[in-house]
């Protein structure tokens, strides 16, 4: 019968794995709820229970901007200025329905970058469908266009270069506006240009 000693002494190097391996383990779980956001200098209005206005944030720089439903502990947003946070983030044990399965909590500040907006740029929201509307020469479709969420849709007689409109999407959309000298008389007298689809979203 072997003796406790020479058991022990057999386990010993069994015990030390597992206790690296549970180390490992742990390491790469506390590294797997960390996250490098982007937070645009701009909000934008979303509508989660009510209508709101929601942070843009994304991961990489070559992202498209999403919407931002939740909020970061410990972080204060201020207008105008874009961001680079690292966040941590939590599961939520039985969530409101209302509310997010995911907490984040501000972990870094990493930088904070003032965001020279252009007097000439926009946003605006397009509705997710077009309705028959009247201008110069004849009958159209027009989209159905608003600058804030709470605005009544108006007829956008107008095109957007770079935009490829389809139906059943609402989207938010960050435009260039260009004066147009001399237009035709039944043309719009301002040029648009996206420079950024913000969100695209079924409806």
């Amino acid at each position: 019968m072997k003796s406790i000693a020479t058991i022990l002494k057999g386990a010993a190097p069994a015990l030390a794995l597992f206790a690296m391996t549970q180390c490992t383990t742990t390491a790469r779980a506390g590294a797997s709820d960390e996250k490098t956001f982007i937070v645009g200098p701009q909000t934008a209005d979303c509508t989660g229970v009510a209508p709101m206005k929601c942070l843009q944030v994304k991961e990489k720089a070559s992202d498209s901007w999403t919407n931002f439903y939740s909020n970061i502990e410990g972080f204060t947003y201020e207008p105008g200025y874009e961001y680079v946070l690292k966040v941590k983030t939590e599961n939520i044990a039985n969530p409101p329905a209302d509310g997010s399965s995911i907490k984040y909590t501000l972990v870094k500040q990493v930088s904070k970058t003032k965001a020279e907006i252009a007097a000439n740029e926009k946003t605006i929201i397009v509705g997710p469908q077009t309705v028959d509307c009247s201008a110069g020469a004849g009958r159209m479709k027009c989209m159905q266009v608003k600058e804030n969420a709470s605005d009544s849709w108006t007829n956008f007689y107008s095109t957007i270069e770079g935009f490829t409109y389809e139906p059943g999407y609402e989207y938010v959309l960050k435009v260039k506006t260009e004066k147009i000298e001399n237009p035709p008389a039944d043309a719009s007298s301002i040029k648009y240009i996206l420079t950024e689809q913000v969100s695209k979203t079924k409806k």
